[in-house]
């Protein structure tokens, strides 16, 4: 940090903490710009301290990093601590295997290349992670290695060229990935430098009185745009976009310090904490959440804030204060236990949590369902020419499964079941079964995974016809698409591509086209319903009920309301009610199984029937398909 303090600065940080506990409370819609400015600032701040100490001859690699690590771990490694403690009393065998990956990586600042291949930080899973938050640090910290280097070895005339031409490069690629992998772009430090390179950029500018009376100038629409865009978006449909005005805001802020009043020294003092609030409130909603299994009420999230502002003054006077003020005066001393507090965190921690995950033998009842081997689900992109020897029980099956994940938890039990017919297995994860349109997420930025779906099925009808011996195709699927707001679909007429919104007639027609040209080639159809949901991880919920934990709300037995089943699929049954009659198919259900009038079975024989909240699980599926006869079902409602 510069000798000379901003109260304006520390204002800022308190806004942006703000806007990301707003987010994660679910107050703020595109809160999580918040951590754009914390990027900006940091640039700025990091850019001006290098710069400062290399023009007055005292800038040392070991003071800087020194200086860093006493900035940022002792409150890390105390708040790791602590979640790590309450981890086994909240999360699952899943949850403490991915955790423990996460406590090494946020202790190797690799934490954004671990999460990133764990969870979409906007999907539901993110929600189940501790320490998902820490990805940012390592961002920062992966920057840090850099940046030093770069100003101290590179001639300062060309600061300002390679600075803006890594900014445009940063930005440049960000833009070109978030098209094929939105989760790399977000967390990856190659595609988010240029938010911190915008900070560094407007600490290298020249300073001027005039320069900075035009900054001041736009100070007011500055400010808007940083308190409006989190709360509602530009309405432009990338949110790259957002980011980019937002980070030039902050930019613009910087560069024209405000004027001390109430409001900034108010918030200057929430920037205060800043840190350890961001530390703190991320692990405790987590806790809560996954006590309640479905989203607390809002009473519980209030309370679970405020008393992570509560801690986060005790963290910030007791241990992040202190150590910023030399609380170990030895510098050596210092040094040496922040190394012994990585590697006891790294190995006794591991430990720990390994002990805790293997005491409940759950991650083999609740791994992913593949079907018949991982290699069955067939990735983004791949275009099949025949059947894998590993997704076929016999040489010559006469049942062929076809669909994305929930089609793969329906394969084990036929499997079992379906005897010398033999089974074959098609499957891509997020793929529905349908010709001619397929639907991918908002949040892809691109209609890249929707093109590959569609040619992914296109695919599977061209091994069909050279596979005589199948007689029987039975699709699976959620077929929820039409009912999210979250999904596009991709529609192919005449070899091109166009993009429509969601609708039930679009899918219904997609469905159609498939059992037509099923048919066409003599063989019989049937699709399978997807299973009973409920609005928590069903999985989780059992796995819980079992071990013992702590479980609040109206959910505690586990089993789901047919009202709020029916309530969250209405989209769904409406949809395969109309492909029922419009291309004469049969759909076959669970329901009647598993369902009476008021709740349905989610475990049979203290074995769970669902891995997460909506797949079977292996154990589930071979129950299911055994004691309703699911394949001689199947087989005979084909036509």
């Amino acid at each position: 940090m510069p000798r000379h303090f901003r109260a304006d600065v520390h204002a800022l940080r308190g806004l942006a903490v703000l806007l990301v506990v707003f987010y994660h409370t679910q107050i703020a819609p595109f809160g999580y710009l918040g951590v754009d400015i914390f990027f900006v600032i940091s640039g700025f701040l990091i850019t001006r301290l290098i710069e400062t100490q290399l023009e007055q001859s005292r800038f040392s690699f070991w003071e800087f990093y020194y200086r860093r690590a006493k900035r940022l771990l002792p409150a890390a490694y105390v708040v790791i601590a602590l979640t790590t403690i309450a981890a086994p009393f909240f999360l699952s065998d899943v949850g403490l295997r991915d955790f423990r990956t996460q406590v090494l990586g946020a202790l190797t600042f690799t934490s954004n290349i671990v999460l990133w291949t764990q969870a979409d930080y906007f999907g539901g899973s993110a929600e189940t992670k501790p320490l998902l938050h820490f990805w940012s640090l390592a961002v920062e910290e992966q920057c840090y290695l850099l940046l030093p280097a770069f100003l101290a070895l590179a001639p300062k005339r060309w600061w300002l060229t390679m600075v803006s031409s890594l900014l445009v490069a940063s930005l440049a690629l960000c833009l070109y990935v978030a098209f094929r992998d939105p989760s790399a772009a977000f967390y990856l430090l190659p595609t988010r430098f240029w938010e911190i390179a915008i900070g560094s950029l407007g600490a290298l500018l020249p300073a001027s009185a005039r320069v900075t009376a035009k900054f001041a100038a736009l100070r007011l629409p500055a400010l808007v745009l940083i308190l409006l865009i989190p709360i509602g978006p530009s309405g432009l449909q990338n949110p790259i976009v957002d980011a980019v005005l937002v980070c030039l805001a902050t930019l613009i802020l910087l560069l024209s310090p405000s004027r001390d009043n109430v409001a900034v020294r108010s918030m200057a003092r929430i920037g205060d904490i800043s840190y350890s609030l961001y530390l703190i409130h991320w692990p405790v909603l987590v806790y809560v959440r996954a006590a309640w299994l479905e989203e607390p009420p809002a009473v519980a999230i209030y309370a679970a804030v405020a008393f992570s502002v509560v801690a986060s003054l005790v963290l910030h006077r007791f241990v992040e204060k202190p150590f910023q003020q030399g609380f170990v005066a030895s510098r050596g001393r210092m040094a040496s236990g922040l190394v012994a507090a990585t590697v006891l965190l790294g190995f006794a921690l591991s430990v720990d949590i390994g002990a805790a995950e293997s005491k409940g033998g759950f991650s083999e009842s609740r791994r992913i369902n593949y079907g018949l081997a991982r290699a069955c689900d067939l990735t983004s992109g791949s275009r099949p020419q025949g059947i894998p020897e590993a997704c076929q029980t016999t040489d010559r099956p006469e049942l062929l499964v076809w669909g994305d994940s929930f089609a793969m938890a329906l394969v084990p039990g036929l499997a079992k079941t379906v005897g010398e017919a033999g089974l074959a297995q098609l499957t891509m994860s997020g793929c529905s079964p349908a010709i001619g349109v397929a639907a991918f997420s908002k949040r892809a930025l691109s209609p890249s995974f929707g093109e590959d779906c569609i040619r992914f099925n296109d695919s599977v009808l061209n091994i069909l016809k050279n596979r005589p011996e199948i007689r029987t195709v039975v699709i699976s699927s959620p077929f929820d698409a039409p009912d999210s707001k979250d999904f596009m679909l991709l529609k192919r007429r005449d070899g091109t591509f166009t993009e429509v919104e969601t609708s039930v007639d679009g899918a219904i027609e997609g469905i159609k086209s498939l059992v037509e040209a099923v048919r066409a080639l003599g063989r019989r159809v049937v699709i399978v319903a997807p299973p009973p949901v409920a609005g928590f991880d069903i999985g989780d919920c059992l796995e819980r009920k079992v071990s013992g934990s702590l479980m609040l709300g109206r959910h505690s037995d586990c089993k789901i309301d047919v009202i709020d089943y029916r309530r969250m699929r209405s989209r769904t049954l409406d949809l395969l009610n109309q492909v029922a009659v419009k291309a004469d198919v049969e759909v076959v259900s669970y329901h009647d199984f598993l369902c009476d009038d008021t709740k349905c079975r989610t475990e049979i024989d203290g074995k769970f029937l669902y891995r997460d909240s909506g797949h079977l699980s292996y154990e589930g599926s071979e129950i299911i398909a055994r004691k309703t006869r699911l394949a001689e079902r199947l087989i005979r409602a084909a036509r």
